[in-house]
């Protein structure tokens, strides 16, 4: 079975402008919508321009025509597979992503894509093509460092690996199926993000989609999972593309109800990729700091409560804790009666599966504000950084 590619050149109007209006920042849900397919042997074929609708459903997100703006990470595209009627999981190594594409899964493989990361005789498409000869010519820089992309991969017994960039064209025969390469060229492909010194091993750039009783194949056990940080995926096309003349695609794949678990699920796996964004070496760094800093404010108070009470008083000062506590609450709160009042069941007559969804809804809103507290550079908290230069005078606290 060859691996079809949905394309993003014709996932909405801005992809099919010409030139340097033509903008692609769909990569994302192009990807999902191809390893759908794949895993479904086609049983759901999504185009390109179907995936955007789920995106737009899942997230409340608009996709502002003219203007790089739909980039997508994966903890986002798990929630779109799972629109769309697939399930998807982060891959736990190498190996066990090999053995699930051997199983009749897709690969959606985050990307740096460039010549400096990719094997030199893997063919990319016709518009990379038009993207490094524009490049080349007027910022030499931009080949070198490439950019942020989302593609996707199979395997079969009949034509082995292959990987599908959704810049290739559907609607072009030599374009229209993924790339045949070889199990070294994909793991190539995949470690760019290592080599771009976005992740530290190649595996957590992998998602395994699977569609329900098309693949059997057990993962392995292997090491934790690591999530990385959300692709940057707006890319513009400066070069004069070729014209295009065709309809903006205005059907709509039959949708598939995502089921409470499967909500419960993708909420609950979106805050732990917030969680696992966080530096947190160097936020136990500046723990101990400030656990220090606090004991040396108590000296010279007589007494526990005394020393207590001054310790506390220099972090509620200087490390904004008190307004993370107090805006997690009331966003833990706020989310929690939102979803209450959305599934129009009274509170003393929830069943487990919406009192599940409304308490992972809950903490992941906590842990959200929890991560934004302790990014040092946030204005919002001032933990850290921030907050000394607010003190200093530097800045307003908002």
């Amino acid at each position: 079975m060859k691996y079809r590619v949905a394309s993003q050149l014709y996932s909405d109007a801005e992809s099919q402008l010409k030139g340097a209006k033509q903008i692609l920042d769909d990569c994302t849900w192009s990807s999902c919508a191809a390893a759908i397919g794949w895993s479904s042997k086609y049983e759901l074929s999504p185009t390109a321009a179907q995936a955007v609708i789920a995106m737009k459903k899942v997230t409340g997100r608009a996709d502002v025509q003219g203007k790089s703006d739909n980039g997508g990470s994966l903890a986002e595209a798990i929630k779109v597979i799972a629109h769309l009627g697939g399930k998807a999981r982060y891959a736990k190594s190498w190996e066990d992503a090999v053995a699930a594409a051997k199983g009749g899964a897709a690969l959606m493989v985050w990307v740096q894509q460039g010549p400096s990361f990719y094997p030199a005789d893997v063919k990319i498409s016709a518009w990379h093509d038009r993207w490094f000869k524009w490049w080349s010519k007027h910022s030499p820089e931009k080949i070198k460092a490439g950019y942020g992309h989302m593609t996707s991969a199979g395997w079969c017994e009949d034509h082995g690996w292959q990987w599908a960039c959704p810049t290739r064209d559907e609607k072009v025969a030599a374009e229209k199926y993924a790339v045949p390469v070889t199990e070294a060229q994909l793991r190539q492909i995949a470690n760019s993000k290592v080599k771009a010194k976005k992740v530290k091993v190649d595996y957590k750039c992998l998602l395994i989609v699977t569609y329900p009783g098309k693949v059997a194949t057990p993962a392995p056990v292997a090491a934790p999972v690591v999530v990385p940080a959300p692709v940057v995926a707006p890319v513009v096309a400066p070069a004069p593309a070729p014209t295009i003349v065709v309809q903006a695609p205005t059907s709509h794949a039959k949708e598939v109800p995502v089921t409470k678990k499967a909500k419960t699920a993708a909420v609950i796996a979106d805050a732990e990729a917030a969680l696992l964004r966080v530096d947190w070496d160097e936020k136990s760094k500046e723990a101990v700091s400030a656990l220090v800093a606090a004991a040396k404010a108590s000296n010279g108070k007589r007494g526990l409560r005394a020393k207590i009470a001054a310790s506390a008083s220099w972090i509620i000062a200087n490390t904004g804790i008190d307004e993370m506590v107090v805006e997690a609450l009331r966003t833990g709160l706020g989310t929690a009666l939102a979803l209450l009042l959305a599934t129009g069941s009274q509170l003393t007559k929830l069943d487990a599966d919406q009192a599940d969804m409304i308490l992972a809804g809950a903490i992941a809103a906590c842990l959200q504000v929890i991560v934004r507290a302790l990014n040092p550079d946030d204005p919002k908290f001032g933990v850290g950084k921030a907050k000394q230069e607010i003190r200093n005078g530097n800045g307003l606290h908002k």
